[in-house]
């Protein structure tokens, strides 16, 4: 716990050495001011009347003690009312920067292991507040505890005996104090991932992703039920700890503050009226020092039992911002080529962790100015490898060479600037057109770039309509007049960042998904046209968008089980050409010119003219 400490003093210092000293002073002047009102004011008072000093000498101490103290209010009001709400933003700002910045180093199977994430939460939920606190609470222990050897020794100096009333508070704040607080952290760890779900919950409600379904569906009911069961089983955990911490609050109550205030106080009238030992003025000084002794052992008792619990929370910060990833963002290497002549996978398998293999020996290369479809049923594991080739993983076996070496030799960063990409599932920001084409880029991109981006991703037109053209807001997260477009349009969003790039390497995961055929064959010939010159990578469930590819690999249950152009794959007649027999039962042939001069798209649906 006092590593801890000293971890949480430091880390707040890197934030605000301003907030982490005038914390100290803040603490130090708090407890200085109960001291000198209860064992040196009140008892200099009294020495004054007993010894019959003049009124005049007795003001003119209350007038410099006046005086003093209204430059420590003054201080106070300075540090509550300035200090503390500008380096409360320092902090905030400045920590979670670091959690932002180890969150983003993290790699993508950090978030997939449901133990990285659960301490990830952990370290969000408040965590500048409690760092905060935390600050606070340990120069109020420190101050505290020399506040309190202080005034046990002004005690000491009426009465020696006055020592042992502080064995009950003693045991009442470092045993049950500690089994308190021990307690309150397992209900948290044990109920964490009962909160997880009921915020997902009250996330799917407030969310507008979700308002259609809840409303022309059934899944609110068995999402409340849900809700319900997380919460009764919160309410599970608590009863199971309740006998506990209601025997071990008695105890830290009755030991940490009745024994001391009732148990001084009654010694106290017992030495001054029976046995005649403790003069009147002694017995002033004594109750003035019992009532401070008993406050500054709450407020010490409260910053220890906080600082106890927030030490819990911060060492879940502590781990995750010292987490090291297998794979971190932030991996150096040497620089990759800007030609791409070769991507080459060889005897490549991969699984998830404590996870069956979903690729399993994939061997192929694609060599520059090539087209490579990627097909085969849901499942197969055609986005995977194309995450290995993105190295959002490292394959369990085998390796991954581009231009003849492993990926794992390159600069992560720099690797990943050589691929352009649009996945299926990418999302939309709440930003303008701009920003989610260009998506920030180092080197600002040419609007003519951006353009004919969206061209090329058919959503060019509808972007002029727009009031604000390409500066338009997308989604009404944080502009009443930002556009929400349909999920066709915000997928050729998606394929318009690809086209605004002039990457190495063009990789389409299911682009079209949501268009219809003359948008998808509108689609594809951009796609074709982009990937001139230019190593391209696309998968489809659509075969009818392959017959362009110099190289097509069906994937079945992680396996390549069938390789070759489009001709060669229907001449073996295997799983390929059924899947397209399939398909095509539900197409027209189109014209024969169309087909030999290699359009992309060769099928359209029945009636639908192109």
């Amino acid at each position: 716990m006092v590593k801890l400490n000293r971890y949480i003093i430091r880390l707040a210092k890197e934030l605000s050495r301003k907030r982490v000293a005038c914390a100290a002073i803040f603490h130090f002047l708090y407890y200085f001011d109960w001291l000198f009102f209860s064992g040196i004011f009140i008892k200099q008072i009294v020495y004054f009347l007993e010894n019959g000093f003049s009124l005049q000498e007795i003001m003119w101490f209350i007038a410099g003690t006046v005086c003093v103290f209204s430059l420590v209010g003054m201080f106070n009001s300075w540090y509550e009312n300035c200090v503390k709400p500008e380096t409360d933003i320092d902090i905030y700002q400045g920590l979670y920067e670091r959690i932002y910045a180890k969150a983003q180093n993290a790699s993508l199977s950090c978030f997939e292991d449901t133990k990285f994430y659960d301490k990830y939460m952990m370290a969000l939920e408040d965590a500048d507040t409690r760092l905060i606190t935390s600050i606070d609470n340990i120069w109020s222990i420190l101050m505290g505890a020399v506040a309190v050897v202080v005034s046990w020794g002004m005690m000491l100096r009426v009465d020696r005996w006055i020592l042992l009333f502080m064995i009950a508070p003693v045991i009442g704040n470092f045993v049950f104090a500690t089994a308190l607080n021990k307690i309150s952290y397992q209900i948290y760890e044990d109920t964490v991932v009962y909160k997880r779900v009921a915020d997902y919950v009250n996330r799917m409600i407030h969310l507008a992703d979700y308002a259609k379904d809840i409303r022309l569906t059934n899944i609110f009911r068995i999402m409340e039920r849900k809700h319900k069961a997380s919460v009764d089983s919160t309410l599970q955990v608590i009863d199971s700890y309740k006998k506990k911490s209601i025997l071990y609050g008695w105890a830290y109550l009755f030991l940490s503050y009745t024994s001391i205030f009732e148990g001084v106080l009654f010694y106290g009238i017992y030495r001054t009226l029976v046995t005649k030992s403790l003069t009147m003025a002694q017995f002033t000084v004594l109750s003035s020092l019992m009532v401070t002794i008993s406050s500054i052992l709450i407020d010490f008792t409260e910053a220890l039992i906080s600082n106890y619990k927030n030490t819990f929370f911060i060492a879940n910060l502590k781990e995750f911002l010292e987490f090291e990833p297998e794979l971190p963002e932030d991996w150096d290497g040497i620089m990759p080529e800007e030609e791409i002549r070769s991507i080459e996978f060889r005897n490549v398998s991969f699984g998830y962790k404590d996870s069956r293999m979903i690729l399993k020996d994939v061997s192929f290369r694609i060599n520059a100015g090539e087209t490579c479809a990627l097909v085969g049923f849901n499942g197969a594991g055609k986005t995977t490898l194309v995450k290995l080739l993105l190295r959002l993983y490292d394959p369990t076996e085998g390796m991954i060479l581009v231009n003849d070496i492993d990926i794992r030799k390159y600069n992560l960063a720099e690797y990943r600037k050589l691929y352009a990409c649009a996945f299926q599932d990418g999302r939309i920001f709440a930003r303008s057109i701009r920003d989610n084409v260009t998506m920030q880029r180092s080197a600002p991109a040419d609007e003519a770039v951006i353009d004919k981006a969206l061209r090329l991703a058919g959503i060019e037109d509808a972007v002029q309509q727009l009031e604000k053209g390409i500066d338009t807001i997308l989604t009404k997260e944080f502009a009443d007049d930002g556009v929400v477009m349909s999920g066709g349009q915000y997928q050729k969003i998606l394929a318009a960042r690809a086209f605004a790039s002039d990457r190495q390497v063009l990789v389409f995961d299911e682009p079209s998904s949501a268009l219809d055929p003359i948008a998808e064959h509108q689609l594809y010939e951009s796609i074709a046209k982009a990937g001139q010159n230019r190593i391209l990578i696309f998968i489809s469930h659509r075969l009818s968008s392959t017959q362009s590819a110099q190289k097509i690999y069906l994937l079945d249950q992680g396996r390549i089980v069938e390789r070759g152009t489009h001709q060669e794959l229907m001449q073996l007649k295997g799983s390929y050409a059924k899947m397209y027999a399939t398909q095509a039962k539900n197409y027209q042939a189109a014209e024969e010119e169309d087909w030999l001069s290699g359009s992309i798209f060769t099928w359209h649906r029945k009636g639908e003219v192109l």
